[in-house]
């Protein structure tokens, strides 16, 4: 069976965050370990072999990061400025509480907007159905060919989602084998109990 990179957990907060695309749901897939179990490769009886690697634009470069709002340290925020959810690699909105509600599929959380505490950072609610679908070219990795090393890989992408924020992708060969992995949302799972950030491994189609 395929098989997927288990994510980071999402704090309490983060678990209802919105989905932007109207992408349908994706295929099953199966899970890697946890960002807190590196090296380790759990099978959840999912379908589908999950790796690393950003499909919505290149990953940023250090010293192009924003900060969590986008602004300098200090600054005041505008509503409707740009703020970055760094646990996940998510991109929101400087808005009020109320404003980010009205909105609807998206969730505030505090503390990366700077200014008045009504003022948080609105981003989509996290929702599987907004991955987008498998890359053209490119099949899920079946579990049985993922490896040690390849899990290690995936593992790192998981654990940087400044570089590498969510449906960012990356390749990487072993052997002979390319991989390419891309950060998605995983569905809850034994490890997990709500949508959380994880990594999905992809091969050349043969």
């Amino acid at each position: 069976m395929p098989r997927r990179m288990r994510g980071l957990p999402l704090s309490a907060a983060l678990a209802s965050l919105v989905a932007c695309a109207g992408v349908g749901p994706e295929p099953n897939r199966s899970d890697f370990a946890d960002a807190g179990d590196a090296g380790r490769m759990a099978d959840a009886g999912q379908d589908a072999g999950e790796a690393i690697v950003p499909d919505a634009g290149p990953a940023l470069d250090a010293g192009d990061q924003p900060n969590d709002c986008g602004e300098d340290a200090g600054s005041d925020a505008d509503a409707g400025s740009g703020c970055f959810l760094t646990d996940v690699g998510v991109e929101g909105q400087c808005l009020s509480i109320s404003a980010c509600a009205a909105l609807g599929n998206s969730t505030s959380t505090p503390g990366y907007c700077p200014g008045a505490a009504d003022i948080q950072c609105c981003a989509p609610t996290p929702n599987v159905a907004d991955n987008p679908p498998v890359p053209a070219g490119w099949q899920l990795m079946q579990q049985s060919a993922v490896t040690t090393a390849m899990t290690a890989w995936a593992v790192e992408i998981l654990d940087a989602p400044t570089m590498y924020p969510m449906f960012s992708t990356t390749t990487q060969t072993f052997g002979t084998q390319m991989v390419l992995a891309r950060v998605e949302w995983h569905p809850p799972d034994f490890q997990n109990n709500a949508i959380h950030r994880g990594v999905t491994l992809y091969v050349p189609v043969a």
